[in-house]
């Protein structure tokens, strides 16, 4: 059964982007444009790992992060951040995986497989 992901970002064409070289490695996408829809869809779909923008509008991506780990049955899912912005000072646990944008394919995919593997 194919591994799910959740990408989760404000712009459309970085989910699209995203969605493209995910669906072509054999994962199923699904997404959400902030942390509010994105910790809907991790409630119902668990997925086996989320890539999270930052910046977001509503709710960014550190405040869905703190609500995902807040619950025991979700704070195992890895998580990815994705940002333009200088991701190493925001208040999230030592141990995310940051990938910067622009999204280089290679080191993104590298990461997905190093954490479902």
């Amino acid at each position: 059964m194919p591994r799910t992901i959740l990408v989760v970002d404000d712009e459309p064409d970085i989910r699209e982007f995203l969605k493209d070289i995910l669906e072509e490695k054999g994962f199923l996408v699904t997404s959400a444009e902030d942390g509010i829809a994105a910790y809907q869809q991790v409630t119902e779909v668990r997925p086996d790992l989320i890539l999270l923008d930052v910046e977001m509008p509503r709710e960014t991506g550190t405040g869905f992060y703190r609500k995902l780990t807040r619950r025991k049955e979700l704070r195992d899912i890895p998580v990815i951040l994705v940002s333009g912005y200088h991701t190493r000072h925001i208040a999230v646990s030592k141990g995310v995986t940051v990938v910067d944008k622009p999204i280089e394919e290679k080191k993104l995919l590298r990461e997905i497989d190093r954490l479902l593997s």
